[in-house]
């Protein structure tokens, strides 16, 4: 198909709508509560067609199980907009804790610094291929086209509440090797990719679900670190399909000022930043792929602009899709969709918007389908089979887990006769372990989920028990000193954070005691004078209701009970102290440290 003459018979209409990916997360025809959207409906199909929309997002509120997601993704891969043009059928399926399949019906690896500590550790960088390869199998399967993945946001800061463990690493290198071999797997399978969150998330300290975040990092350390990922990629020839925009301030590389809703004057974000999206990644790093924003919903955005305003400014700064700008969950709604259209044609028939703009971006969306198999008479090819990697995200899995601390060789644990406490936030990750060292011959478990027990019950248990297991679930690191313990998890502050007691009771009781890292790896430090043993897991999905939602708590009682050595290593270094003013602070395990035996 002649892209240029498909483009120049298009209405302005159509490619804004070409240039709009919507979520039906929630639907309900009655308009009275928010029911998942969960199987076609014809006042969608028509919403669709009616505004010309290019792709749709896919969460798990729409994803339940594996006939129902056939039934609404085959129903929206038979839509066509503009005559013959297919949509982008999108979802974030990163793996780790941010994964929209139902877990028990599909590969769930741990994610991605659980990628890097089994890379780190000595496994076959092939792995990580792999486990694009198995998620993009998946998803094909499914018609779902798009996977917003992977991430590349160098997550150099411990503070960072949002990317942490969804990142590989806080080294710019590790992040640009594990990336292009896990979008190369997708690729194999022919599912579109993206590298998010340009121009990158990972040294922040605030969401931006919630809030605006900004960086303060130097232009050239901006080079160094966030934008060296997506560099490499595109200097080597393997770029991603897609790019998506942090919802972040980065004055170093665009200080100018925008209003907002409140009238205040702010630091433009990135995703409305021609100098970022147009002038530094396509003029200065000549990315030629299709660019995306986050979710123009979030309260980085949608806290300052109205959703007019939003759609303008980031289709001003040249990006060529707008995910999300507006949300409908009922028909009565769609009238705003049209209305929000229209408002756009208006800005750019006045000139407010560059029509070449665009033109250009449209034409990069419909190269992109044509590519895909998603504009003409194209057709899908159907997932490529999985390779002879037999279960790569239990092999992820198996050499991810770390060994941080082992004093007096506490682990493993092989006396089977001894008894065993195992307190976790979840109870599937504490259920998951003592499944695993049950099945192994250990018979005396007492497995609990933090919240079930009172503190009374924690310490009869802690007194019965001659193994104390704790799991933690933070997500960043705050420094503090509490009773010669350095650092502190971010929501466990030093005055509030129960384990310190628990385990004084403990060790004043000669109990052995061991700290299960199941997040970020960061609070290690919390804990150190007060155990005997420290494992660092970086995924936290277990067993719940006789299923299995993932394969680190069966890696992670293998290790502890001595059936398999630890080979995982610190993708990240841990602190006791770090300065975001300076980035800087006094490593306590570097990048690369992890015990065996």
């Amino acid at each position: 198909m002649d892209i240029k003459h498909k483009l120049s018979a298009m209405t302005l209409e159509e490619k804004i709508g070409q240039k709009i990916m919507l979520d039906f997360r929630y639907w309900d025809p009655a308009g009275q509560s928010n029911l998942d959207m969960v199987k076609p409906d014809d006042e969608i199909g028509k919403i669709i067609g009616d505004n010309h929309i290019g792709g749709v997002i896919l969460f798990a509120n729409n994803l339940k199980d594996k006939a129902q997601i056939k039934a609404l993704t085959a129903w929206y891969a038979s839509m066509e907009t503009c005559g013959n043009i297919r949509l982008f059928i999108g979802t974030d399926n990163e793996g780790g804790n941010v994964f929209r399949l139902p877990r028990e019906d599909y590969a769930s690896f741990p994610g991605n610094m659980a990628l890097a500590a089994a890379v780190e550790g000595g496994a076959d960088l092939q792995l990580a291929a792999e486990q694009g390869r198995q998620m993009a199998h998946d998803l094909l399967a499914l018609h779902i086209n798009t996977n917003f993945a992977p991430v590349v946001d160098v997550n150099s800061n411990p503070f960072n509440p949002v990317i942490n463990v969804r990142g590989f690493s806080d080294d710019a290198g590790t992040v640009a090797r594990l990336a292009e071999q896990v979008t190369a797997g997708m690729h194999h399978q022919g599912v579109i990719t993206a590298y998010k969150h340009f121009p990158g998330h990972g040294s922040t300290a605030t969401d931006s679900h919630s809030a605006l975040p900004r960086v303060d990092r130097s232009r050239e350390e901006a080079f160094a670190i966030d934008i060296a990922p997506y560099k490499h990629a595109i200097d080597s020839h393997r770029a991603p399909d897609m790019i998506m925009t942090a919802h972040i301030q980065y004055p170093a590389l665009d200080d100018s000022l925008v209003g907002t809703l409140s009238g205040e004057e702010i630091t433009v974000p990135a995703t409305m930043s021609r100098q970022i999206q147009t002038r530094l990644l396509r003029e200065q790093l000549n990315f030629s792929g299709v660019t995306i924003s986050d979710a123009l919903d979030m309260g980085a955005i949608a806290e300052h602009f109205s959703q007019g305003e939003a759609l303008e400014r980031v289709f001003g700064a040249g990006v060529d899709i707008a995910l999300m700008p507006i949300s409908l969950s009922a028909p009565a709604q769609q009238g705003r969709l049209a209305e929000l259209i229209s408002a756009i044609a208006g800005k750019v028939r006045a000139g407010a918007i560059r029509e070449a703009d665009i033109d250009s971006s449209v034409e990069r969306i419909l190269r992109l389908k044509q590519r895909y198999h998603l504009l003409g008479d194209g057709k899908m090819r159907p997932p490529v089979p999985a390779s002879g990697c037999l279960q790569p995200e239990k092999q992820i899995a198996d050499r991810s887990i770390t060994l941080v601390a082992n004093q007096q060789a506490t682990l493993p644990l092989r006396d089977k006769t001894q008894r065993y406490f195992i307190l976790t936030p979840w109870g599937e990750q504490a259920k998951g372990i003592a499944a695993a060292m049950a099945q192994a011959g250990y018979r005396h478990l007492v497995a609990a989920k933090e919240t079930d027990l009172s503190e009374a019950e924690i310490r009869a248990n802690i007194a019965n028990c001659d193994v104390f297991l704790f799991g933690t679930l933070s997500t960043s690191f705050t420094p503090a000193e509490t009773d010669g313990v350095a650092g502190g998890a971010a929501s466990e502050s030093a005055g509030d954070n129960p384990y310190l007691g628990r385990l004084d009771y403990a060790a004043g009781l000669g109990k052995k005691r061991v700290h299960l890292s199941l997040r970020a790896p960061y609070d290690i430090v919390s804990y150190l004078g007060k155990v005997d043993a420290a494992v660092a897991v970086y995924a936290y999905y277990g067993y719940d209701n006789g299923v299995w939602r993932g394969h680190s708590m069966i890696s992670l009682a293998e290790v502890l009970m001595g059936q398999r050595a630890p080979h995982g290593k610190l993708p990240v270094n841990i602190w006791h102290d770090y300065d975001v003013n300076t980035n800087s602070g006094t490593v306590a395990f570097p990048r690369g440290f992890g015990l065996s035996w």
